[in-house]
């Protein structure tokens, strides 16, 4: 290779460089989409027990009137950063208007050996009041319990119930959710609903924001090319007697 040959090279793959850099930092990045605020709590019944007992939660109001659907997750020591789904995302139940059940699908110990892990400490439960087609989240509620031995938990402040644990709420008086007036069906079998994928609790941001940097990289690509292909052909008319 002769030196005009490297020279051009090196021209085209630094055009190719600092067009990059200069539309990367010129073009603006959407910032990550925020969840919802807490709208309320939820209370664990029974609010002590041990990792072999079922699960359920009581919200403390209805969920936005926005929202058709709701799921839970926990998270603390053993479970994934972005929460160990604890209930699957269902239409079933959901009230605008009060409080209303959520089914915890598994039971405690079950989760543990599933993460390998052993139940330490504090855990901290959301329940999500979602559009369930866009995964658009309107609003949480919250609560804790924790694990005083590997076995053995308590729900923590107000998610303990004050009193005999509330019974399950007949579904006659439960506001279902607009998409499944009237179907007469019962709360999805928790063992049903484990089966169910997990959801995420915001679009994937990485599939929102990577299509425009993978744009801006073809671009800034293509007009290398460009660049080498019209240096290539000034060489050559130079060479030619």
């Amino acid at each position: 290779m002769n030196r005009l040959s490297r020279a051009a090279v090196l021209v085209t793959v630094t055009l190719g460089v600092l067009v990059l850099v200069l539309v990367l930092v010129l073009v603006p990045v959407a910032p990550a989409p925020a969840l919802a605020d807490p709208i309320g709590g939820v209370i664990v019944i029974p609010g002590a027990g041990t990792n072999l007992d079922p699960m359920r939660l009581r919200t403390s109001a209805g969920c936005p009137a926005q929202a058709n659907a709701y799921y839970a997750s926990m998270r603390g020591y053993g479970f994934p950063p972005d929460g160990q789904i604890i209930t699957a995302p269902i239409q079933a139940g959901l009230s605008h208007n009060s409080g209303f059940d959520v089914y915890v699908a598994l039971v405690m110990r079950d989760y543990a050996n599933n993460n390998h892990t052993t139940l330490v400490g504090r855990y901290d439960i959301t329940v999500y009041c979602i559009d369930q087609l866009t995964q658009k989240d309107y609003g949480e509620f919250t609560g804790s319990l924790g694990f005083t031995t590997a076995t053995t938990y308590e729900a923590i402040g107000a998610a303990k119930p004050v009193g005999p644990p509330p019974p399950p709420l007949p579904l006659d008086e439960v506001g279902l959710a607009p998409a499944s007036p009237g179907t007469g069906s019962v709360p999805a079998d928790p063992a049903v609903q484990s089966l169910v994928g997990q959801p995420a609790s915001q679009p994937n941001q990485s599939t929102v924001q990577g299509v425009p940097w993978l744009v801006l990289v073809l671009a800034g690509a293509a007009l290398g090319a460009l660049v080498a292909a019209v240096t290539t052909k000034q060489l050559g008319k130079r060479r030619s007697p």
